[in-house]
């Protein structure tokens, strides 16, 4: 394989950033409104629990649907994610590199006094990050 095309594939177009974006979107509304088991998580420093709602399996068999019904519809391609692995790879890699320096930020900002949202920084990031 050649390693400018390596290189030329590892750049994000607007179609993979388009596909990532559609795919969080979809996340965050499937989990919010589908039907699952609420689970306590473990138990924070001020003895308080987040309440999370399983309901994954019916999430993934909803999307597997969906893309199904869209390919059939001539809406998307049935290897769109083939087609563009690298991009998303990519796009995905600099989203979650764009997410932490905004919780980074958003964490040094913080006020507040409950476990989960006390800053727990000294500000080196490459320490604070390794040691979350």
């Amino acid at each position: 394989m050649d390693l400018g095309f390596l290189l030329q594939a590892l750049i994000p177009s607007w179609n993979s950033v388009s596909v990532l974006v559609i795919f969080f979107a979809y996340l965050a509304v499937a989990g919010s409104i589908l039907p699952g088991k609420l689970v306590p998580g473990v138990t924070l420093q001020d003895g308080s629990r987040l309440h999370y709602r399983c309901n994954g399996l019916l999430a993934l068999l909803l999307l597997v649907g969906l893309l199904g019904v869209g390919s059939k519809m001539n809406v998307l391609s049935p290897t769109v994610i083939s087609d563009r692995g690298l991009e998303l790879l990519s796009a995905t890699f600099i989203f979650s590199f764009l997410v932490m320096l905004v919780l980074y930020a958003a964490g040094g900002r913080s006020h507040s006094k409950d476990s989960s949202l006390k800053p727990h920084i000294i500000g080196n990031l490459i320490h604070d990050w390794n040691s979350c």
